[in-house]
């Protein structure tokens, strides 16, 4: 499985370096809209293993009511909203700087993805 992973990355790497900056992929736009974002969230399955470990780690052993049980969920949801908001607030700022270097910065981000990739192989 390792073997299979490093591959994958490699693949990425691959990708990532060989991309051209600026250029427009065929049909990207379409699909990169806010609804299919927006709606993405709802299947994303981090979020639900987020959720799911941080219940039952963490609320369910300690709280018995039903009462803390949705506080506690009403809390993480914020939590995971918060962590969203910064990504894309980050992400916006991140835009506009590295817009200039994206050339140097796939290839970078590349070569970062092919030394895991090596580290993957090695273990």
């Amino acid at each position: 499985m390792s073997m299979l992973g490093g591959l994958y990355l490699v693949y990425l790497a691959m990708r990532i370096m060989m991309n051209n900056p600026g250029g427009k992929q065929g049909g990207s736009e379409k699909s990169n809209s806010f609804l299919a974002g927006f709606l993405l969230q709802f299947v994303n399955p981090k979020v639900m293993l987020y959720g799911i470990t941080a219940i039952s780690t963490f609320v369910i052993p300690f709280f018995h009511s039903n009462s803390s049980l949705v506080l506690f969920s009403l809390f993480l949801a914020f939590a995971g909203f918060l962590g969203t908001a910064c990504w894309a607030i980050f992400g916006a700022i991140f835009q506009k700087i590295l817009s200039k270097y994206e050339r140097a910065f796939r290839i970078f981000m590349g070569l970062l993805l092919l030394y895991s990739a090596v580290s993957i192989f090695v273990e």
